[in-house]
């Protein structure tokens, strides 16, 4: 009888212990699935904090690339504005202005400065300005040039020889500019002439004075700053 009582004893606590192990263990699995869960979150959070900073170098390199560039290209068109004033300081500062916008220089001068009321053909004061800035140009042949003629709003006179409307005569008036470019030895194919008519005036009011300022050439100058880009490499 004792006997039979110490086996069932001894088997009951072999059945505890076995029970007591398969907690343990299943326990201990869980808990090693639950930290390498852990770990492979943790490394995917470094993975994607090292991908953020280096998106983050990277487009803080861009930026500091595009600064540079734009930094360039204001120095290459400041250069060139001062060059240009220097060119054309003895006329009347009235007469012409020199401006930066949009990436280019604007050398604007007024149709008292090169023509006389309705002519095409440029005045010797104007020649001596033309020829001017045509020195400047070339010693920066890399720069590009737009002439464009710019009249005011007040109909031609009839019977005003060679032209129907301001039309021909913002046209001819670029055009014979840019002859005169050539003419002192500017190549052709940097030159471009336009008539723009009254259809793109600087004043819209209706004195003498605005009308005035609206009555002018516009001389645009273009750099070429694709070897900025390319040393800087960066895409234009």
């Amino acid at each position: 009888m004792k006997f039979n009582f110490f086996k069932a004893s001894l088997s009951l606590a072999l059945c505890a212990g076995l029970m007591t192990s398969c907690v343990s263990s299943k326990k201990y699995d869980e808990l090693k699935a639950s930290r390498d869960a852990l770990e492979r979150e943790q490394a995917a959070s470094r993975q994607q904090v090292n991908d953020l900073t280096s998106s983050l170098k990277d487009r803080e390199k861009r930026l500091a690339d595009l600064e540079r560039a734009m930094n360039e290209q204001q120095k290459v068109l400041d250069n060139l504005r001062n060059e240009v004033n220097a060119a054309l300081q003895g006329f009347n500062q009235g007469d012409l202005n020199v401006s930066i916008r949009e990436g280019k220089v604007y050398v604007s001068m007024s149709d008292k400065l090169l023509f006389a009321t309705g002519s095409t053909k440029v005045n010797e004061n104007g020649q001596k300005a033309i020829d001017q800035l045509t020195s400047v140009l070339k010693r920066n042949q890399s720069v590009g040039i737009m002439v464009e003629g710019h009249t005011d709003d007040v109909p031609l006179s009839k019977g005003t020889f060679g032209m129907q409307d301001n039309w021909d005569l913002s046209v001819l008036r670029a055009t014979e500019i840019t002859r005169l470019m050539t003419s002192k030895g500017l190549s052709p194919d940097r030159i471009t002439s336009a008539g723009r008519s009254f259809y793109q005036p600087v004043d819209t009011g209706r004195s003498p004075e605005a009308k005035a300022k609206n009555r002018r050439t516009e001389i645009i100058l273009t750099p070429d700053f694709t070897e900025i880009y390319r040393i800087l490499g960066i895409q234009s």
